[in-house]
């Protein structure tokens, strides 16, 4: 049973829609810059890969922009999208047609507002509470599609993405689903929110002057990753199905694999990291030779780089150098429950396009990462078989394999 991808939407920093993000993804981009949603100036980051252009009053009636956080309103963006381009799904039951989304903080801005509210002895929105809710993103988009089926949030931190999109591809194996619009969403632009990755020293602090430079994979002198936001969204259904309704296939998604490290609550582990994309590749019957691409996590923190470096080089031993890498977070930052599903738009699009995107601002790299991470230039590559992974807090190691049809 083939699973395909037949659908693809994207909000992101460096622009909304796959065609203008893909386009300066290939260019390297920086979307990232002062925060302007709100007064940064007492954060010790002061900067973000914030969505500058989203307007949720093109889409949305000033009723659900009320009931609506800011991370639902990403995903209802990008979902409207994906299904668009998906074209018609009424050939499917509605019962058969499922949502799974992953989000890691879920409507944290909502959060924010009303615990300072209270705080202050004023009245907090009624819609308080399912705003906040991490499923409300999946609740929205089914009611708006009426999509009846499964309906599912996976929070599994920065991995949360890749979870639900692997969840998605056991629905429809499974006989669960007939189609499954997944994903994930954030929107972590936020005082309160940014100061608790502040505490634990993962945020970049050394470079508020100079934010096109502050997030930069794999380069010497990374001192944390930059905040950022987003929402990504695929459709997926089996390959059959999609081409009796002669809907367009973008790419397979063959393989998904999950692990836990059990060892810290925030450090990374390369045992946990290998394991991952090793299940990742057998649930897809292939071998660590096929791959022609990583996407990788590359947060840009001094740890994780280099764990993720020593993960791909245990897994894909001699051949680790010739692999073609480069990290979407350069120019985007850290979007957590959905930097994977823009990480795999991204490697998708690899796909579609022969193009492997840049990792910008690796000048020098660091010397613990010595891999080929496709440095401020992206390069032409025939691509069949791509992996994308995302790692996060709790040990929670994901990937995933696409390859071409």
């Amino acid at each position: 049973m083939h699973i395909v991808v037949t659908g693809m939407g994207i909000v992101s920093p460096i622009g909304i829609g796959v065609e203008k993000f893909w386009e300066n993804a290939v260019d390297g981009v920086n979307g990232i810059a002062s925060i302007q949603s709100f007064d940064a100036a007492k954060q010790r980051s002061r900067i973000a890969g914030e969505i500058s252009d989203f307007d949720p009053a093109t889409f949305l009636t000033a009723k659900q922009i009320e009931q609506t956080d800011r991370f639902t309103q990403l995903a209802l963006h990008a979902a409207n999208q994906a299904m668009t381009d998906a074209g018609s799904l009424e050939s499917y039951e509605p019962r058969r047609l499922a949502v799974c989304l992953g989000s890691g903080m879920g409507g944290f801005s909502t959060f924010e507002y009303s615990a300072a509210r209270k705080l202050q002895s004023k009245s907090i929105p009624p819609f308080s509470v399912p705003r906040i809710m991490t499923n409300s993103a999946g609740a929205w988009i089914a009611t708006r599609y009426g999509l009846k089926g499964v309906n599912l949030t996976c929070s599994t931190a920065c991995s949360s993405g890749a979870n639900a999109i692997g969840m998605a591809l056991d629905l429809l194996r499974s006989g669960k689903a007939d189609a499954v619009v997944t994903g994930g969403a954030e929107a972590c632009v936020l005082p309160l929110t940014m100061s608790g990755f502040e505490a634990l020293f993962a945020l970049s602090t050394g470079f508020n002057n100079d934010p096109a430079h502050a997030s930069r994979p794999f380069a010497k002198g990374r001192d944390g990753f930059v905040m950022g936001e987003g929402a990504g969204i695929l459709i997926l259904e089996r390959e059959e199905a999609a081409q009796q309704r002669g809907a367009k296939i973008y790419a397979e998604l063959a393989g998904y694999g999950c692990a836990c490290d059990a060892t810290h609550i925030v450090a990374p582990d390369m045992g946990g990291q290998v394991a991952a994309m090793q299940a990742a590749l057998d649930d897809a019957g292939l071998t660590p030779d096929k791959v022609d691409y990583i996407n990788a996590h590359a947060t840009s923190t001094p740890i994780g780089d280099v764990i993720e470096t020593k993960a791909i080089k245990q897994l894909f031993g001699e051949r680790a150098p010739e692999i073609p890498i480069s990290a979407t977070k350069s120019m985007i930052g850290h979007s957590i429950g959905a930097s994977a599903a823009i990480g795999s738009i991204a490697a998708i699009m690899t796909l579609q396009t022969g193009t492997i995107h840049p990792t910008i601002n690796l000048l020098e790299a660091d010397p613990e990462c010595d891999l080929d991470y496709t440095p401020n230039t992206a390069v032409q590559k025939y691509v069949r078989t791509v992996l994308c992974n995302a790692f996060g807090f709790g040990g929670n190691n994901a990937s995933l394999i696409y390859t071409t049809r």
